[in-house]
């Protein structure tokens, strides 16, 4: 999926009175999950100021609790993700890239569709990365799916190695970032990389056309069947060093469950998601299917 718009950047000043940087991604449009991030906030001590790195639609069915959450905890704070950037062009010529599941009860446009006009104003100008200059660090902040050097699409599956082979910068202290839902640090030569997961929904295996379960906790040498553990990155700053931890989240995962098993006209079948959200484990097969469905028609 190239991109298909200018690189808009911001830069974000934020005061040395703040203890701590909060990253959040992929929110996808669940509410339980930004429950189970306000309860972690308050848990962490000292002054904070939160960060939201992309992808706020698509999965989801609370579109609207969803953008108020990130309005009133990230506003000036939040870049563009993937699925983001699909409203964000039908908005712009009204075409759709992939077909008519962006419609769909848990697609991006269904969100879309929910809106009023001062959250979609705040969709349209979310930034593609963030600058972020704080106790004389910089930070760069930016979704993932696209490298801001070579700005071909980033599969989501893409290792932490091949990650840092993109996103490495030793031209700041720290470029974070999200897309892979799947959570990483990893620090070279006095930069940081970090990777902030997913606080709705983790992918630790994914299966894809049939082939074999592929486990990135058993590659990243953590174990197999880990339990399944929404994160975002707490950044602070301890002897003029960067400090950056990946933190859990926990949320009411069978109540979320509840909510989606009763409804129709989703793409993503109430069996696969129940097992992404419970196992980690998102099987692709039956999604790429009813998309290649959509593709066809």
């Amino acid at each position: 999926m190239p991109r298909t718009w200018t690189v808009e950047s911001s830069t974000v000043e934020i005061g040395s009175e703040i203890d701590r940087l909060i990253v959040v991604s992929d929110l996808h449009g669940y509410r339980e999950p930004l429950l189970g991030v306000d309860r972690c906030l308050e848990s962490l001590p000292g002054t904070r100021a939160v960060f939201v790195n992309g992808d706020l639609f698509e999965g989801g069915i609370d579109p609207m609790e969803m953008i108020e959450w990130v309005r009133a905890n990230a506003d000036g704070r939040t870049t563009r993700g993937n699925h983001d950037s699909a409203v964000f062009a039908f908005m712009q010529n009204r075409t759709l890239e992939y077909g008519s599941q962006h419609w769909m009860g848990d697609g991006e446009l269904a969100g879309y569709k929910c809106l009023n006009a001062e959250q979609l104003e705040f969709v349209a100008g979310l930034p593609d990365q963030l600058l972020v200059k704080w106790r004389g660090k910089t930070i760069r902040m930016l979704h993932g799916h696209w490298n801001h050097a070579v700005t071909g699409y980033t599969d989501w599956k893409s290792t932490p190695d091949q990650l840092m082979a993109l996103f490495y910068d030793p031209g700041v202290d720290c470029t974070t970032i999200g897309h892979t839902h799947y959570p990483f640090v990893r620090k070279q030569a006095g930069s940081i990389l970090a990777n902030s997961g997913s606080v709705s929904v983790p992918i630790q295996r994914f299966r894809s056309a049939h082939g074999p379960v592929t486990d990135r906790d058993e590659m990243e040498g953590r174990g197999s069947n880990q339990p399944v553990e929404s994160s975002l990155l707490s950044i602070t700053v301890g002897n003029g060093e960067l400090c950056v931890e990946i933190v859990p989240v926990d949320f009411d995962r069978i109540g979320m469950l509840k909510r989606y098993e009763e409804l129709d006209n989703l793409l993503i079948p109430f069996s696969t998601r129940k097992t992404w959200v419970e196992e980690g484990l998102l099987d692709l097969t039956l999604i790429e299917s009813a998309t290649r469905g959509e593709r066809e028609k």
